[in-house]
């Protein structure tokens, strides 16, 4: 295949997880999204230091997600992994570990002008902290497990396969503290990437 083609087939795999998945809001949020013959644009490849991890994100996926993990490490370094944070905000080991792809959007290879998808890449040992932000959102855990803060409840683990909607501006965050990588795709019901209230200090950042 091509590599527009390629990305095509990656974006319809993630697709897939979200309209076959037992998650009321993840099949309303994706009836926009039709599959894709080919990638509409093709991204200026860019890597991050969060990116050695995808071996072992592989290694970890289970056989329900395995194919889809795979797609994506196929073509990871084909595609623009991106931050939102800098040094000052959450410091440098946080930077080292984490990275995020934009699949569908308006300004993504697939283009979409209503959702937002892609992938976030967490390494191990690292706190993605509370957040909050008025996009609806759906994540589903590809490969590893992690503790996760939804709402007002406890940190709770959560592992492959698991589906988490967060409904506008609910508080959500993740620990990477099982020793190993996460790899979780997402879906927003939004046109653009907005910036989010972090619970900490109610500071404004982008997600």
């Amino acid at each position: 295949m091509t590599r527009k083609q390629d990305i095509a087939d990656l974006s319809d795999r993630l697709r897939a997880i979200f309209v076959d998945a037992d998650n009321e809001a993840a099949r309303r949020i994706s009836e926009g999204w039709h599959a894709a013959v080919s990638a509409d644009r093709l991204p200026t490849p860019r890597n991050l230091p969060a990116t050695a991890w995808l071996p072992q994100v592989v290694a970890n996926a289970p056989v329900f997600t395995a194919g889809l993990v795979g797609a994506f490490a196929a073509v990871s370094d084909r595609l623009s992994w991106q931050q939102t944070y800098s040094r000052d905000d959450l410091g440098q080991h946080f930077l080292d570990r984490y990275g995020w792809v934009m699949l569908v959007g308006p300004d993504a290879p697939v283009k979409n002008s209503s959702i937002l998808s892609g992938f976030l890449l967490l390494g191990p040992d690292v706190e993605y902290p509370v957040h909050k932000h008025a996009a609806e959102e759906v994540y589903v855990i590809l490969s590893g497990s992690a503790s996760w803060k939804i709402g007002d409840a406890d940190w709770r683990l959560k592992s492959a396969g698991s589906i988490i909607h967060n409904p506008s501006w609910q508080p959500h965050g993740m620990r990477t503290d099982r020793r190993e990588p996460l790899l979780i795709g997402f879906l927003w019901n939004a046109d653009k990437v907005e910036k989010s209230q972090m619970a900490a200090n109610d500071a404004t950042m982008q997600t």
